[in-house]
């Protein structure tokens, strides 16, 4: 499933996340969700896409890191969480509009309720990046330093139980469904004065 976001507001690729989720359990009752960014191809077959034990972090080797893992709390790229795991987390969170901060908000929610993250070994966990300029509208997002440091105050009310969104489009394809929605705007910056 390929969930886009209509408009011209800011990227917020958490919330579209969520919607993802939302959106496959109409079609059937599914207990294990991947999660990909779509410029992001597997270099290893034996990197299996299925639900652990524990949450899964599957792109732990890009090329754009020299083939390593940034750092241990990095949860980006392709990811995988049975359902059960999901809704013990929350889902994603919503309000991170921009680039960054939502992978590291998703990793503090799965430390936070006592679980780990499990990773291939390195030499699986290797990814290509599609090599693309960042889209307009998906600038760094400036607060996301200090949403991280608050994940645990946030995250019970931030996600799939306060997810809202406007499904404009579904269009059915043999390989994938793509997902239309309208998924808001942030809210506007406080004015510093």
């Amino acid at each position: 499933m390929a969930t886009v976001q209509l408009g011209e507001e800011t990227f917020n690729r958490a919330k579209l996340l969520n919607v993802g989720y939302t959106e496959t359990l109409k079609d059937a009752e599914y207990d294990c969700f991947i999660f990909s960014d779509v410029d992001l191809i597997p270099m290893d077959d034996r990197n299996l896409y299925h639900c652990y034990d524990q949450p899964r972090h599957f792109a732990i080797a890009m090329d754009k890191f020299g083939f390593r893992l940034p750092y241990a709390g990095y949860f980006g790229g392709v990811s995988g969480l049975s359902k059960k795991q999901f809704l013990k987390i929350n889902g994603f969170p919503n309000e991170y509009w921009g680039w960054g901060g939502e992978d590291d908000d998703i990793y503090n929610r799965i430390t936070l309720n006592g679980m780990k993250v499990s990773r291939p070994d390195v030499r699986i966990g290797r990814y290509r990046m599609i090599k693309h300029e960042r889209d307009k509208h998906n600038e760094p997002n400036p607060q996301r330093f200090n949403k991280i440091q608050n994940t645990k105050n946030t995250m019970k009310k931030d996600g799939i139980s306060s997810l809202t969104y406007r499904l404009v489009q579904v269009k059915r394809y043999p390989l994938y469904t793509d997902i239309s929605v309208e998924i808001g705007k942030p809210p506007p910056r406080p004015i510093k004065g």
